[in-house]
C-alpha cells in the first residue's frame, strides 16, 4: 500500500480549488463610503484601468469596512495610481490611496509600535484600514478591530502607592500632652475642654395676691385672661370699640414654637392716666370669647428674659 496521503475531497466529490495569490502590486484605498462597491472602486481607478488585476472591498459581515485593495500589474502603475487618485473624492468622501505594505513589513511596524508603548498600558483599538497583504488575500485569518490586552509583566505588577509625608508641626501648635510617667496622653485629654455655661437660676413665681415690685405706669394697662386666639389687632379693637384711645397693643407670646402661641395676656398703651381709668371702668370683667377679662394698671418691672429688656406686670387696683 502507498503511504501517500489521500487528496481532500469536497461534498460533491471534486477536489477543492486552491486560491492563488493575486499577482502584481497592491494599492490600499481607505476612507471609502459604506455605499461604495467594488465596481465603483474599479471605475475610480480609471487612470490605471489597463493594469488592474483585481479589486477587493474588505467586508465586515455584509457591510463594507470602509477600505479595500486594488492589485496592479506593475510598481509604476501603483505609483501612478497614488499620484493621480490620492485625496480625490469618491461617493462624497476623500479617498486615501497609497501603496500597500507587505505583510512582513506591517508585522515589523506593529512590533515596533508595541515596544514604544508605555509599560502597563492596556490594549488599544487598532487603526482602521491596517491589514496585512496576507489577510487581504485570504491566506491569514482576519483579526478583530480591537487588539487583545497586553500580558507583559509590567501590566501585571501592582501600582506603587506614594507614602504621605509626615505632617510637620506648626510653630503655634501646642506641645503634645504627656502623663506623669512620660507616655503620651490620649488626644482627648491634650486640649482643655470648654466649661459648660452655668444655667441662670429660675426666678421664683410671685405669691398670689402680692403686688409686683416696680413703678406703676401712667399709660400702660395689663390685660389678662384673654383667649389664645386673640392677636394684637383683636386686643386693640377691644379698646377702640369701647371708645378708648389706643397707642399700641401687644399680646405676649411664648419664646418657642412656630408660630409662637399666645400666653393669654397682653399690654395696651392708652396714652394717659385718664384713659387708663376710663378703660378699667369700661372693660373690667368684660366677656371676650367666653372669658371675663381683667384690666389693671401695668407696673414697669425689669426682667431678664426674651420678652424684652423691660417687661410690665400688673398692679392690683
Amino acid at each position: 500500500m502507498s503511504d501517500a496521503p489521500a487528496a481532500p475531497v469536497t461534498e460533491n466529490g471534486a477536489p477543492p480549488v486552491t486560491q492563488e495569490k493575486a499577482p502584481g502590486f497592491k494599492v490600499f484605498a481607505g476612507n471609502l463610503a459604506y455605499s461604495t462597491t467594488e465596481e465603483g472602486l474599479k471605475t475610480f481607478f480609471a487612470p490605471v484601468q489597463s493594469d488592474i488585476h483585481s479589486v477587493q472591498l474588505i467586508l465586515r459581515g455584509t457591510r463594507s469596512a470602509g477600505y479595500g485593495f486594488v492589485a496592479l500589474a506593475t510598481a509604476e502603475a501603483a505609483q501612478k495610481a497614488v499620484e493621480a487618485l490620492d485625496k480625490k473624492e469618491l461617493d462624497g468622501r476623500q479617498v486615501i490611496v497609497e501603496v500597500a505594505k507587505p505583510s512582513d513589513q506591517k508585522d515589523k511596524e506593529k512590533k515596533e509600535k508595541k515596544a514604544k508603548r508605555k509599560p502597563g498600558r492596556r490594549g488599544s483599538k487598532a487603526v482602521p484600514g491596517e491589514v496585512s497583504e496576507a489577510e487581504a488575500n485570504g491566506d491569514a485569518p482576519k483579526t478583530e478591530a480591537i487588539a487583545a490586552p497586553e500580558t507583559d509583566g509590567d501590566a501585571a505588577k501592582p501600582k506603587k502607592t506614594k507614602k504621605k509625608a509626615a505632617k510637620k508641626p506648626k510653630a503655634n501648635d501646642a506641645p503634645a500632652a504627656t502623663t506623669t510617667d512620660g507616655e503620651a496622653a490620649p488626644a482627648d485629654s491634650a486640649a482643655p475642654k470648654k466649661a459648660p455655661r452655668p444655667r441662670k437660676p429660675r426666678k421664683a413665681p410671685r405669691p398670689a395676691g402680692e403686688d409686683p415690685i416696680g413703678e406703676q405706669s401712667t399709660t400702660m394697662l395689663f390685660v389678662a385672661n384673654l383667649g389664645f386666639n386673640i392677636d394684637d389687632a383683636g386686643l386693640s379693637a377691644l379698646f377702640t370699640d369701647a371708645g378708648i384711645n389706643v397707642v399700641s397693643a401687644r399680646i405676649v407670646r411664648r419664646r418657642w414654637g412656630q408660630p409662637r402661641k399666645s400666653k393669654g395676656y397682653g399690654f395696651v398703651d392708652v396714652g394717659s392716666e385718664e384713659e387708663q381709668k376710663k378703660a378699667i371702668e369700661a372693660l373690667q370683667d368684660t366677656e371676650l370669647g367666653g372669658r371675663a377679662i381683667a384690666v389693671k394698671v401695668a407696673v414697669n418691672t425689669p426682667r431678664e428674659d426674651d420678652d424684652g429688656p423691660e417687661e410690665t406686670a400688673a398692679a392690683s387696683t
